[in-house]
């Protein structure tokens, strides 16, 4: 049993390795409270150093963690991280929730054809979700 529960995600994120450049090609598969995993064209080597960011989401997003596993997927890799330090937790809390809105929002358009904002999308998600998703992830 998940230690964890992941929550599936698909934003480009940027991942800079042992203080190096940040990484191109990189995309979030999934987040939980214990750590992250993602999408790159290379693999990264295991207990890598990573600073995470989202910039297209959540501009002062910062988190850090090390590799604890790398695979081959879909003509790429997979990596999986484990955050550094535990109030990364609550921050990845509060990413897995917007994750979960802007999935909301995309099939509300596409089963509804209904155009929302974020915002929009917000409230009606918190309206019919927030209390599941609460529960998920222990927040009561």
């Amino acid at each position: 049993m998940r230690k964890f529960i992941r929550h599936p995600a698909a934003i480009p994120i940027d991942i800079a390795v042992d203080e190096q450049a940040a990484t191109p090609s990189v995309s979030l598969a999934n987040i939980s409270a214990g750590g992250l995993s993602f999408h790159l064209l290379k693999p990264v080597p295991l207990g890598s150093q990573l600073s995470i960011s989202m910039p297209d989401i959540w501009p002062d997003y910062r988190a850090t963690g090390t590799v604890v596993w790398c695979r081959e997927s879909d003509g790429g890799y997979e990596a999986g991280v484990q955050f550094s330090q535990s109030n990364e937790a609550f921050k990845a809390r509060m990413v897995a929730q917007f994750c979960q809105i802007e999935d909301y929002r995309r099939d509300i358009n596409h089963s509804e054809g209904r155009q929302l904002s974020s915002e929009e999308a917000a409230h009606e998600w918190i309206i019919h979700h927030a209390e599941e998703f609460a529960e998920a992830i222990g927040w009561q």
